[in-house]
């Protein structure tokens, strides 16, 4: 049956892609400009799962600081996206006429525009200097590594928070940012805090619920943070107007000291478990796939309107709570399950030997250069 690997940071992965799938169901449709109780909750579900980026830019560094750079590997997220790009701009250019013009068309089937995927642009960056950053990693001591991480802490997230961007800009949206959540897995890969002399006498439980209480107080300081600075805007005071304006469109932003506390701890929750599950192990495989499905630009201009997820405003609050998570959730098996067959037709591509001998002759000339 072969060797299992460990499920923690699979199944962190899954619920990660649900996150995703739920911000973006909540920020791309209508449901993000409702008022009173339900953007109050709409609100608590979005900074509670705003955690999801830098997760997976952790995990990133906590396995790549140890493994060799791949061609194989970043052909494969390059190819995967490409073809999704492709796939739904020729489904969208029959299916809807006018849509999408033949210049467009050509445009989108071109292999090397991702910027409707800024995660893969910033991602496959990543990965190409992953080499580098890992020679600088392996350079370090603990203590410059954990002064480095401090450095890059105050630079890229404190600094940046309270000069409103002006001295130094990050939002999190950008290759620094990833950079530093990849020094930040490294550490913890290197370094584990079950080793260090302050938690290595505490026991499973009590890690758990240290880690997983320090990550919601990050994520409640900042929701009550935002409810605090929407006051602040409503007051007479230009500048406090600003302030709170400033403050409610950080608390959503990957870079927020805040965001980094609460994905650091929620990522050293999971770190603690121990279990395998080939199920979760197979369905984290296709978490990618469900980011580029469900994040496309065509599909996000016709899924919530197909769905008609604004509908939902006329129920309670409570109402609207539970049916976001269960169509977040729906819409992550959908594409779990488009993914599962996309898979199936990759493998019998593979089997085509002209493709086989392609494939290897382009990888083996990139090698070569």
């Amino acid at each position: 049956m072969g060797k299992i690997r460990n499920s923690n940071f699979e199944l962190m992965r899954i619920i990660s892609m649900i996150f995703v799938v739920m911000w973006h169901l909540i920020l791309h449709s209508n449901l993000y400009n409702s008022t009173g109780a339900t953007k109050f909750f709409l609100e608590f579900l979005v900074l509670l799962g705003v955690v999801h980026i830098n997760s997976f830019v952790i995990i990133t560094g906590y396995f790549q600081c140890e493994q060799k750079f791949s061609w194989r590997k970043f052909f494969k997220t390059f190819s995967l996206t490409w073809f999704y790009k492709a796939l739904f701009a020729i489904i969208f250019f029959i299916m809807v006429p006018g849509l999408i013009s033949r210049m467009e068309l050509f445009k989108e089937l071109m292999p090397l525009d991702f910027r409707d995927y800024w995660y893969i642009n910033c991602y496959l960056l990543l990965y190409l200097l992953s080499p580098f950053l890992n020679k600088l990693i392996s350079s370090l001591n603990q203590k410059n590594h954990r002064k480095m991480l401090i450095v890059l802490f105050v630079v890229f997230a404190i600094i940046p928070l309270i000069s409103n961007q002006t001295i130094v800009k990050n939002d999190g949206y950008t290759i620094v940012q990833f950079c530093f959540m990849y020094f930040v897995g490294a550490y913890l890969k290197k370094y584990p805090l079950d080793k260090n002399v302050h938690f290595k006498n505490y026991s499973k439980n009590k890690k758990q619920m240290l880690y997983l209480s320090i990550s919601l107080t990050a994520f409640f300081i900042n929701f009550l943070l935002l409810n605090f600075s929407k006051i602040i805007v409503i007051l007479d005071s230009s500048l406090l107007n600003e302030i709170g304006q400033y403050l409610v469109n950080n608390s959503r932003l990957y870079s927020n000291p805040l965001v980094i506390i609460q994905s650091v701890f929620y990522f050293l929750f999971f770190s603690t478990m121990t279990f395998k599950s080939r199920k979760i192990n197979f369905i984290a495989r296709f978490t990618l796939d469900v980011y580029l499905i469900h994040e496309n630009y065509y599909v996000i201009q016709y899924l919530y309107n197909w769905i008609h997820i604004d509908k939902i405003l006329k129920f309670s609050c409570y109402k609207i709570f539970i049916i976001v998570i269960i169509v977040s959730i729906l819409i992550f098996t959908a594409c779990i399950i488009i993914g599962i067959i996309r898979n199936l037709w990759f493998k019998l591509i593979d089997k085509i030997k002209i493709y086989k001998n392609f494939k290897c002759k382009v990888i083996k000339y990139i090698k070569e250069i």
